[in-house]
């Protein structure tokens, strides 16, 4: 692989290029920003003109969805500790392990945020973390309990902290926080300046850019400014100590190679070259005495993980290096109390290296494996994981509000991913690597066993359904049905193309609905052994499900409503504008959720006029999957793991226009269950409203009106109700659909 694939420069072009093709697809740009470490990605994404989830503002759940749990574990970030506690960065958490027995370290707690997390630091018994949407600081002086103490709405990528004063960098500002009380940090002054601050010492801050590295004089927090700078090619990390810098950086032109140096800053206003190596560095750094530890590039010479000794600054040298990971090794700690080194690695969770000898570094093992949720199979009390480049995950969710992982499947195969996954009475069918389609007997969760596996004819399912003794599976460009009556011996039975990349399959009686990149494809599939298409729909779907008759299919900015009453020529019925990246929808009740780098809903009560509501959830990552297993919505957040949210119940107003009946207008609430009234005047609206249940019985009269001017039907039955609303100055007919929490 050519390392202008991953370069910064390169990618920088390819990513300013994609986001300007319409219907570009999400992954293809997501996986182009992934090559950025995390802690940089924020203001490196926004220069580009794309704004993670979370980013603009922070999170907002204001739906008629009530997030039960997450388990957000995803791409390894960055790993520091103090001690034998050691803080893990990963997905949209971070985890508290305990080292206290090297050979057998034990996760202490998870703690859940919105975002993504990109940073953490460790001072004392306060944790600070940083995520798209805000900086939190943690108490951790029971890593078992910890307490949230405080935090700064907004997003923050990197940072640094000198006693009680925090830096960063946010929309080519430099910030200065006093967090002497954490559970209040406030801003004590600002100055332009762009790139992340990504280290110090005493008064002067290290800034990463694309250029080089920046110094800022801190000496006044109230009054921050640059002084000096160091001109290279693409900063990728720095740590400095007293006057000494280690920084490493990519060149900008082909092969785009990395270099390692160390700075002279004690005269920061010109920042001084002591040495550089060629073909060493990469993302992270940790000085420990005369050591300096790297989280190195995958594609140079030498492997990841580096041990350099820099007891002469002017002339470091290379100790060692050892392999710990085929993808990013995005941070690195160490201990040498424990003689480990530990390497945050993207999709190989936490990376532990044995430097008892440190010419003969040894990778002992890799914890906390987690990559990018794709998709979830949910089965009595088990949710199943199909987890990108980490393989399958397990979580016993007998208790919704407390996930817990009991077992896994590794892949098998370096640069492999699991796509789809599905399970019934113990049996676990998983997408995976030649063989592409696996069975597994999941009867014990935390020790999966696999019984058989087969070879579709073209690559792995990008989904698949389980019916019957049947797994009806849609590759890229291929539909297969696959006879599972045999689990040990699972065998391809009917085979059909498809025009194109496939992302999901819907089954309804003898028809298989399967989302194409540019349409959806209807399969006959009366004759296992026959699959055949028998008619389509070209509307560039990203996501579909069915009830009944009618198809709902999500597209660039837009949900769908389809009649295949006839599939061999499926026809609208109706759409509404929806948020242009949009990869999933699933309907509930009334309600679609459409889903994507956020979850939109729409109103579907009416297929011939639906309406978009003004609610929406902002998820930790752009959703891939979202499937509704009763009585809970499963959201697979790619990097930030899964989400689990239960719907509540909602009153829905189905007039296209809110009615007037004198002075008052009625408002539709989609969280409560009650019907809520304004006026124009500050006086109580007074007049009777009677409340018709569906079957025309009256239900309720309501005189007069409280200074809320709503009235309860949360305890009423489900159903189409109608509200008569009579005054002095006229009187109306309101039509309100009350939907319950199945």
């Amino acid at each position: 692989m050519k390392q202008t694939i991953i370069s910064l420069l390169g990618l920088g072009l390819a990513v300013l290029a994609a986001a300007g093709r319409p219907g570009m697809d999400e992954r293809a740009l997501m996986d182009s920003a992934r090559s950025v470490p995390p802690k940089l990605r924020l203001e490196w994404l926004r220069k580009r003109g794309i704004e993670m989830p979370g980013y603009a503002g922070g999170p907002k759940s204001d739906s008629g969805l009530r997030l039960v749990s997450k388990w957000g574990r995803g791409p390894a970030a960055e790993v520091t500790g103090e001690d034998t506690l050691v803080v893990l960065t990963l997905g949209s958490e971070v985890a508290l392990l305990s080292f206290a027995d090297p050979d057998s370290p034990r996760v202490l707690s998870e703690i859940q945020f919105p975002s993504l997390t990109a940073q953490s630091c460790l001072v004392d018994s306060l944790l600070y973390t940083s995520s798209n949407a805000d900086l939190e600081v943690w108490n951790v002086s029971d890593p078992t309990q910890p307490v949230k103490r405080g935090e700064l709405l907004g997003p923050v990528g990197d940072f640094w902290i000198r006693d009680t004063f925090l830096f960063y960098i946010r929309r080519d500002t430099f910030y200065s926080l006093s967090i002497a009380n954490p559970a209040n940090p406030y801003e004590l002054g600002f100055c332009l300046e762009a790139g992340s601050a990504t280290t110090g010492s005493e008064n002067t801050v290290v800034v990463c850019q694309s250029g080089g590295f920046a110094f800022v004089d801190v000496s006044n927090p109230a009054s921050p400014h640059e002084v000096g700078s160091y001109p290279c090619g693409h900063a990728l990390s720095a740590i400095a100590r007293g006057n000494l810098v280690c920084a490493s950086y990519e060149e900008t032109s082909d092969p785009y190679p990395v270099r390692f140096i160390t700075l002279d800053i004690s005269t920061p206003t010109s920042p001084r070259l002591l040495a550089k190596l060629n073909d060493l560095g990469g993302y992270d750094i940790f000085l420990d005495g005369p050591l300096a530890f790297v989280s190195g590039r995958v594609w140079s010479d030498n492997p990841p993980f580096q041990i350099l000794s820099i007891a002469d600054s002017a002339h470091p040298a290379f100790i060692d290096s050892c392999r710990t990971t085929t993808r990013y090794p995005w941070g690195v700690w160490e201990n040498a109390g424990l003689n480990r080194a530990l390497v945050a690695d993207e999709y190989d969770g936490l990376a532990i290296v044995d430097i008892s000898n440190l010419n003969n570094t040894v990778l002992d093992t890799s914890i906390m494996v987690a990559a990018s949720a794709e998709d979830v199979a949910v089965d009595g009390h088990y949710c199943y994981v199909a987890d990108g480049m980490a393989g399958l995950r397990i979580l016993d969710v007998t208790d919704p509000a407390k996930p817990a992982l009991v077992g896994g499947i590794d892949t098998a195969y370096e640069g492999a991913s699991s796509y789809s996954v599905a399970a019934r009475d113990s049996i676990m069918y998983a997408c995976w690597f030649y063989p592409y389609f696996r069975t597994y007997d999941v009867s014990d969760p935390t020790q999966p066993d696999l019984l058989g596996a087969c070879f579709p004819p073209d690559e792995e399912p990008m989904d698949m359904v389980l019916r019957d003794s049947f797994v009806y599976a849609a590759s890229n460009y291929e539909f297969n049905i696959v006879s599972v009556a045999r689990p040990r011996q699972p065998v391809v039975v009917g085979t059909c193309g498809l025009p194109e990349r496939s992302r999901e399959v819907l089954l309804a009686d003898t028809l298989a609905y399967v989302d194409n990149l540019f349409s959806v494809t209807v399969l006959s599939i009366a004759e296992p052994t026959n699959p055949r298409i028998i008619g389509a729909w070209d509307g560039r779907p990203n996501g579909i499900d069915l009830h009944d008759t009618i198809l709902y299919a999500v597209a660039p900015e837009t949900l769908w409503c389809l009649s295949v009453s006839n599939p061999s020529a499926p026809s609208v019925l109706g759409f509404a504008p929806v948020p242009r990246y949009m990869h999933d929808v699933v309907v509930v009740d009334t309600i679609a959720y459409c889903a994507g780098w956020e979850m939109a809903f729409v109103s579907v009560a009416d297929p011939r006029n639906l309406r978009r509501l003004p609610d929406r959830w902002v998820p930790p990552s752009w959703i891939r999957r979202v499937i509704y297993a009763p009585p809970y919505i499963y959201t697979c957040c790619t990097d930030g793991g899964v989400s689990i949210h239960e719907t509540l119940e909602t009153g829905i107003s189905e007039e296209a226009k809110r009615p007037m009946v004198g002075q008052a207008m009625v408002v539709p609430t989609v969280t409560t269950g009650w019907v809520r009234f304004l006026t124009n005047d500050a006086e109580p609206w007074r007049g009777r409203v009677t409340v018709y249940d569906p079957t025309g019985a009256q239900y309720a009269v309501t005189s007069g009106f409280n200074g809320n001017r709503s009235i309860d039907l949360s305890s009423a039955p489900g159903g189409v109700y109608l509200l008569r609303l009579e005054t002095d100055k006229g009187s109306s007919i309101v039509k309100v659909v009350k939907t319950v929490r199945r």
